[in-house]
C-alpha cells in the first residue's frame, strides 16, 4: 500500500470518527460575489426591499440535520439574505436598497429558510440542501418566491473540502436565483441575447465539474432565447447539468414548457424530479398550481424531499 493510499484511508477514518462522535463542525462561508452580469436596461430609480422573517417554531432553526454544522460567520441569516440579495440586484443594474419601511415597494415575507446538512456515515457523501420559501409582493401582486438546491461531496482529506461545494456555491446560487426571480416579477429586465449565445458556446463541449453553474446562468438571463438550449441540456450526460437545465426553465418562467416539466416529474429520478416540481411551482399559473395540489393529494407527498419542495408553494 502506498503512503498516499494510507493517508487517504486515515483521512476517511478520521472523518468517520468526527461524524460518529456527533461533534459539531464549524465552517466559515464566503460572502457571495455579485454576478456582475448586468441587464440590457437598468432600473435606476431607488427601490426599497423589505424582508420579513415569518418563520415559526422549528422553522426558525437555520442550520439543521443529522450532521451538526455551525456557520460561524452567519450570525444573522436574515441580514445575510437581505444584504447579499440587494448587492446582487445592484450588480445587475437594479437600484435596490434594504428597508424596514412598511410601504417598501418590494416585500419578501420569508416562511422557510434553512440549510439542511446530512451524512449517513463518515464514509458517504456529505450533502446539503439550501431551502428558501415565502411570499413576494410587488406592484400589488403576491407570488411564491422559492429556492431549493441539493448537492453533495465526498470528503477525502478533510471535512473542510465540503465548504465550497456544499455551502459557498449553493448560498451564492440562492442569492442569484432569488434576484433573478425578483427581477422577472417586478422589473422584467433581460440580459443581452449575446450573453445567452456566449453561455451556450461556453457550455458546449465543456467537461468542467461545475458546468451546471453555467447552465443555471442561462436561467438568470431572463431571456426567452435560453429556453431552446435548456431543453437540449435537460438530456445532457451529467446529472447536475440535467437538473440545472430543468431548474432554469422555472427561473425563466417558461410557462409554455409546463407539459415538458410534467413529463420530467413523472419520468426522471432524484434531483431532476425535484427540480421539475420546483419549476412547475415557479410557473405560478392556475394549471401549475392544480398540478401541485394533485401531487400533494397523491402518495408522492409521503416522500420527504417531494414534500419539502411542494410545501414551498402550497
Amino acid at each position: 500500500m502506498t503512503i498516499r493510499m494510507k493517508g487517504v484511508i486515515l483521512a476517511i477514518a478520521a472523518v468517520g470518527l468526527i461524524f460518529m462522535g456527533g461533534c459539531a463542525l464549524n465552517y466559515t462561508v464566503k460572502t457571495p460575489t455579485p454576478s456582475a452580469l448586468p441587464y440590457t436596461d437598468k432600473a435606476d430609480e431607488e427601490t426599497a426591499l423589505k424582508i420579513v422573517d415569518q418563520r415559526m417554531g422549528d422553522d426558525k432553526k437555520f442550520s439543521v440535520g443529522r450532521a451538526k454544522v455551525n456557520l460561524v460567520n452567519i450570525s444573522d441569516e436574515m441580514a445575510f439574505l437581505s444584504e447579499n440579495l440587494v448587492n446582487e440586484l445592484n450588480s445587475r443594474g437594479i437600484a435596490a436598497i434594504t428597508s424596514d419601511a412598511d410601504d417598501a415597494a418590494l416585500l419578501f415575507t420569508v416562511r422557510k429558510y434553512r440549510v439542511r446538512n446530512h451524512q449517513s456515515t463518515g464514509f458517504s457523501p456529505f450533502q446539503t440542501a439550501i431551502i428558501v420559501g415565502g411570499d413576494f409582493v410587488s406592484n400589488g401582486e403576491s407570488k411564491k418566491l422559492a429556492f431549493y438546491f441539493r448537492i453533495g461531496k465526498v470528503p477525502i482529506w478533510s471535512m473542510k473540502e465540503v465548504v465550497d461545494p456544499c455551502y459557498n456555491i449553493p448560498l451564492s446560487l440562492m442569492v442569484k436565483e432569488l434576484a433573478s426571480k425578483i427581477n422577472r416579477f417586478s422589473f422584467g429586465l433581460q440580459m443581452p441575447r449575446e450573453k445567452v449565445e456566449e453561455l451556450v458556446q461556453e457550455i458546449q463541449g465543456s467537461d468542467d465539474n461545475f458546468l451546471f453553474m453555467k447552465v443555471l446562468e442561462l436561467g438568470y438571463t431572463n431571456h426567452p432565447a435560453a429556453v431552446g438550449p435548456l431543453l437540449q441540456l435537460a438530456d445532457h450526460s451529467d446529472g447536475y447539468v440535467r437538473a440545472s437545465a430543468i431548474c432554469s426553465l422555472g427561473v425563466l418562467g417558461a410557462v409554455d414548457q409546463f407539459e415538458f416539466l410534467k413529463k420530467c416529474y413523472y419520468t426522471r429520478d432524484d434531483d431532476e424530479k425535484l427540480m421539475a416540481l420546483k419549476s412547475i411551482g415557479d410557473l405560478n399559473t392556475p394549471e401549475s398550481r392544480n398540478f401541485l395540489r394533485s401531487v400533494k393529494n397523491s402518495p408522492d407527498y409521503g416522500h420527504a424531499r417531494i414534500r419539502e419542495v411542494l410545501d414551498l408553494f402550497l
